[in-house]
């Protein structure tokens, strides 16, 4: 746990979601796969929010949002940005795995857009599923991101040749973690799932599964060029994406993933 809160201290989400137009594709993805069920006085509960790039968005749509945060730093930034943007918001430092100080059924939407990459055994996996369904209301929905370990053995082979041993496509492969001294030090705190993977967890903990995208499609691999599109570029290939980020076969390809679902009434 100290390992992750020093890989995210100083980190800006903010930056990540916005400096390049393949990271802004994750995130218009994402805010366009949830916005149906956003909407004026829902109440949204965001695990994991980071600096709170998606909160502060919920927040602006009139959706009333509770945000919880692991890392302290984050936390602070998260705090000074609602101050100064006069948003009103509710913001935890907590852990996705124990949300005990928000109601049961109290909550029309959680969302989990990190704690997956992280948490590597089951049981935490399956901990932060229980909270979600625990806090939601009946028919509440959950929208859950993950990375692909696909996609990550995939730009280990672009970018890290010095990666690509038995040992470490055999570790991914089987177990969805990177453990090499040297990698990079997220890959060493990571979780990497596979697309069924995650179908199954939420399914197997109390979820029906209403939607299944890949929130990057197959653009990481192609980023140079997506990064250097005008705006006018960018939007036609949003476009683009959006009619086809539902395609099965895309989904382990993709960096990111995002599975949809509903809590049984």
């Amino acid at each position: 746990m100290e390992e992750l809160i020093a890989q995210y201290t100083g980190a800006n989400e903010d930056q990540r979601l916005t400096r390049q137009y393949i990271a802004q594709l994750e995130f218009d993805t994402t805010m366009h796969k949830l916005e149906p069920y956003l909407s004026k006085g829902k109440s949204v509960c965001e695990l994991g929010a980071a600096t709170g790039r998606y909160s502060l968005s919920f927040a602006k749509m009139g959706c009333d949002v509770t945000a919880v945060e692991l890392v302290p730093d984050q936390v602070d930034i998260l705090n000074t940005k609602a101050k100064s943007e006069g948003i009103d918001l509710r913001v935890f430092e907590g852990n996705a795995c124990d949300v005990s100080f928000i109601e049961s059924s109290s909550q029309d939407v959680c969302v989990i857009l990190g704690p997956l990459y992280h948490l590597k055994t089951l049981y935490e996996r399956e901990l932060a599923i229980k909270e979600a369904l625990r806090i939601l209301k009946p028919n509440g929905v959950l929208a859950v991101a993950y990375i692909s370990r696909y996609f990550v053995a995939g730009m280990f082979a672009q970018q890290f040749p010095e990666l690509i041993t038995p040992e470490v496509l055999t570790e991914l492969n089987r177990y969805g973690t990177v453990s090499h001294s040297k990698a990079d030090s997220f890959f060493n705190v990571g979780y990497f799932a596979t697309p069924a993977e995650i179908e199954c967890l939420v399914q197997d903990n109390g979820f029906g599964v209403i939607g299944h995208s890949a929130t990057d499609g197959f653009g990481r691999y192609i980023s140079n060029g997506v990064n250097g599109f005008t705006p006018s570029q960018y939007q036609t290939w949003l476009d683009y994406h959006l009619t086809n980020c539902d395609e099965p076969s895309l989904l382990g390809s993709s960096n990111h993933g995002l599975v949809i679902a509903r809590k049984a009434s």
